[in-house]
């Protein structure tokens, strides 16, 4: 018969025992505070990781966001904002959040933050892609690697054809305060775009009319066009007029 004292006899010791067998393959054995100063295997999979992720996010910024945009500031922060998602949600395991929870509050805190700029849909976009890329590669991995690098293959795969086939050329648009109200009439449109082209040099697509001051004789134009291969158009709304007074 066994002894009472028999480790065998004991659940609590014969656990104990299994866990530090487990754990000595891959912690350095010191701690501080009763957390481990090292796991090799949690380093090893942070790091693979993150690497992952700042490049998926940064081809997503620099590859395709930035030469139509040319805007480094947002470039910038699409890549910190992946960062950023992505330690938030790999950490977020070790302390038992569910991670539902705690994305969707930082997500609601970043757009109640964004909503005070006026940030275009296209950067909007891009910056839900970063934190979607972010939550792909920083979530549990409970999948192989080969899925994982498909998921980020295939999500490349789609801007390449999104942003180099389908919208290969990107429209761009300008606010026009025009003193000629005569030619707004429709039946002089042809007269309004091939003036509107004389002045800003660039193939007009379309037109659209806004509010007309009779008493100042101006009309608010929003011109539609291709712009010319490394051209910026400015985006900001210090250089725009104000549309909610002009449409």
């Amino acid at each position: 018969m066994l002894g009472l004292n028999n480790p065998i006899s004991d659940p609590d010791l014969f656990d104990a025992e299994i866990a530090a067998l487990t754990n000595s393959d891959h912690t350095t054995g010191a701690t501080f505070l009763g957390i481990p100063l090292c796991d090799s295997i949690s380093v090893q999979q942070l790091c693979l990781q993150f690497a992952v992720n700042l490049l998926v996010t940064a081809a997503i910024a620099w590859l395709f966001y930035y030469p139509k945009s040319h805007s480094k500031g947002f470039s910038v922060t699409f890549m910190l904002f992946g960062s950023a998602v992505f330690l938030l949600l790999f950490f977020m395991k070790s302390v038992g959040i569910d991670v539902s929870i705690g994305l969707g509050l930082f997500m609601i805190f970043g757009i109640m933050r964004y909503r005070t700029e006026m940030v275009p849909i296209r950067e909007m976009t891009y910056l839900f892609l970063s934190i979607a890329v972010a939550v792909i590669n920083g979530i549990n991995l409970t999948v192989s690697y080969a899925e994982l690098a498909l998921a980020n293959g295939l999500l490349l795969l789609l801007l390449t054809v999104v942003e180099y086939a389908i919208m290969r050329k990107r429209e761009a648009s300008k606010l026009v305060c025009y003193e000629r109200i005569e030619l707004i009439r429709p039946d002089r449109r042809a007269e309004l775009i091939a003036d509107l082209e004389t002045r800003l040099g660039h193939k007009v697509l379309r037109v659209d009319v806004g509010n007309v001051d009779f008493l100042r004789d101006v009309a608010f134009l929003k011109v539609y066009y291709y712009p010319q291969r490394g051209e910026n158009p400015m985006s900001e709304s210090t250089m725009k007029i104000n549309e909610k007074s002009a449409f």
